[in-house]
């Protein structure tokens, strides 16, 4: 039970010698409890906003990159996930098929995006 005791202890004495320098490296500890929470709170806001906002842009910003990087390494677009050809691949088959299925694709997302004023 002894080196129980002794890792809480030690874990305790961490925690507050870093909370010790933490307050004295913002100089929080000469502000009043008061100014400490709305401080401590201010900093927390910001801290999660740029988490949550690194969580939610940042993979589709690497994405973009890449995309850009791929297109200038390969000379064309990476290949698009919702399935679609690339506009490369269009023009390199030959076959009227693959530019009526483009054609199609594009008329029914215009109609569906605008409704029947975008309709052929």
């Amino acid at each position: 039970m002894a080196p129980l005791l002794w890792i809480t202890t030690a874990l305790v004495r961490w925690f507050r010698l870093k909370v010790y320098q933490y307050e004295v490296t913002f100089a929080i500890y000469m502000l009043t409890p008061t100014e400490k929470f709305i401080f401590n709170t201010l900093l927390l806001t910001l801290i999660t906003m740029i988490v949550t906002g690194v969580y939610v842009y940042l993979p589709d910003h690497l994405r973009s990159i890449y995309g850009h990087l791929y297109y200038y390494w390969a000379g064309e677009r990476p290949f698009i996930s919702t399935g679609l050809p690339s506009i490369s691949a269009v023009f390199r088959d030959n076959s009227t098929k693959t530019l009526e299925m483009v054609y199609d694709t594009v008329k029914d997302a215009a109609a569906t995006a605008t409704g029947p004023i975008a309709e052929l």
